[in-house]
């Protein structure tokens, strides 16, 4: 179904005359008269003869000034861009984006991602100043080799780990394979995992053919617990039983969200990036997003998160130290507390969840060289700040329910939006000020500023974004 369309005459005459009415009266007391309170839709008084209607200068700035322009329409050359589409499009109006680029180009975009990892493998600078120790296609013929024969494969026995590779998912089974073929290589964080994993994986299924489609690997950023000594950023400072102090790291850990359709079933899995089954630490490396320690209730005192814990039981952890990007309204509530060590940066910006939601969203369709790895010169400087990127209530809500309560088509909505918000960077420039309402299922995406940006945050005005960014 194809996008709403009221909202260009409505929505976009309705601010010219709110805009014009401004301009137009010294008294607030002064009554409109018949004319200006019934005209028609596009601004001309009944009964009034033109071949043209009359337009104002303020008219003209609505739809040409982006600093009282109400959202971006989508032209769609290809069909790429799903629901997202509109049917019409305003005339000389400068937000609207069109898209040309094909399906299959949007998955190159994934699978070219390996740039990135190549320059990793061979770089002085990760890890210890040695680089990996195998190339991409070394990496990808190791994951091969375990994929083939996990139960021999993975060091230990697995019982211990209570995984059964004849039972689980394929799709699971291979993203083990790429993670420990990452760790033979040499990755040992999340930071480098987040370069080499999430990026080398659609190309590894293009060369592997597992047999399975629809499959896609996503860094997610997301807190973890970490002493005030190792460069954390958050708050919430907390001592457990055996005396040792933590503090939530800020987005600084990188762990993965990995997507796929299984038996007409869509399937979200968070997935840690370091270690292919160690179910010592968030509780298991790959599971469902409400079975996570990210998702832990905030009403708890303490979370467990080893490998026998259940979701509820207590122990020497804490809750307020575990969020990813997609948990929204755990987030937010975080950030509103200050415990995500955000704030004013260097750039007179400020810093809030929906900077990384949205980059979530775009490592869905291309890493775009945020590591600073990045050896593709289609993509040079196409780095995505994380400042100027608001994101309502609304719309994180939607985000957060597809997390919980996959669908195919829900899947799909996310991947549009994700789409859209790509052409607008790509045309508009990597550092754009943007404001995402509705929800997935009926999104717009708004050009702003980052005043207007920093004032919402400020006022923690997340169910008022349209309004504050409409005017």
């Amino acid at each position: 179904m194809r996008r709403r369309t009221f909202l260009r005459n409505g929505v976009i005459t309705g601010l010219s005359v709110s805009l014009a009415g401004c301009n137009t009266s010294d008294s607030p007391d002064e009554t409109p008269t018949e004319n200006e309170t019934t005209s028609t839709q596009d601004g001309t008084p009944p009964g009034t003869e033109t071949d043209e209607p009359d337009q104002t200068e303020d008219d003209q700035q609505t739809e040409e000034d982006p600093e009282t322009a109400v959202r971006y329409f989508f032209e769609d050359e290809t069909g790429a861009l799903g629901h997202l589409a509109d049917d019409e499009t305003p005339e000389n109006y400068d937000h609207v984006i069109t898209n040309t680029a094909t399906e299959a180009e949007y998955q190159e975009m994934q699978r070219n991602d390996r740039a990135f990892a190549e320059d990793a493998a061979s770089n002085q600078r990760a890890p210890q100043g040695e680089g990996l120790n195998m190339t991409v296609d070394e990496m990808i013929a190791r994951a091969e080799e375990i994929y083939n024969n996990p139960a021999q494969e993975f060091e230990g026995p697995v019982e211990a780990y209570d995984i059964d590779f004849t039972q689980e998912d394929n799709e699971i089974t291979f993203t083990r394979a790429l993670v420990k073929a990452s760790r033979d290589a040499g990755v040992t964080s999340s930071g480098l995992a987040n370069i080499v994993v999430a990026n080398i994986a659609e190309d590894a299924v293009q060369q592997i053919q597992p047999g399975f489609n629809d499959f896609k690997l996503s860094t997610l950023p997301a807190t973890e617990a970490v002493n005030p000594g190792y460069g954390g950023k958050g708050g919430a400072e907390r001592t457990n039983e055996f005396n040792q102090t933590y503090i939530n790291s800020g987005f600084l850990h990188m762990p993965a969200v990995l997507q796929y359709q299984k038996d007409g079933e869509t399937e979200v899995k968070y997935t840690e990036q370091t270690d292919p089954l160690d179910v010592n630490i968030f509780r298991r490396v790959i599971r469902d997003p409400e079975s996570s320690v990210y998702r832990s209730n905030l009403e708890q005192d303490t979370v467990a998160v080893s490998r026998d814990s259940e979701p509820g039981d207590t122990g020497s952890m804490f809750p307020e130290h575990y969020v990813t990007a997609f948990d929204y309204t755990k987030a937010r509530q975080l950030e509103s507390e200050g415990v995500l060590g955000m704030g004013e940066n260097d750039d007179g910006g400020i810093n809030a969840v929906g900077d990384y939601l949205v980059q979530t969203m775009m490592h869905t369709i291309d890493d775009m060289g945020i590591t600073g790895y990045d050896n593709n010169p289609d993509r040079k400087n196409k780095s995505l700040p994380t400042d100027g990127k608001l994101v309502s209530d609304e719309f994180g809500e939607s985000i957060e329910d597809y997390v919980l309560n996959p669908t195919s088509e829900k899947r799909n909505r996310l991947q549009n939006v994700s789409r859209g918000i790509y052409q607008v960077f790509q045309e508009h420039g990597w550092n754009s000020s943007i404001a995402i309402t509705g929800t997935l299922e009926d999104p717009e995406i708004l050009p702003t500023d980052q005043d207007t940006v920093n004032q919402v945050r400020q006022d923690q005005a997340y169910d008022q974004v349209r309004e504050r960014v409409a005017g």
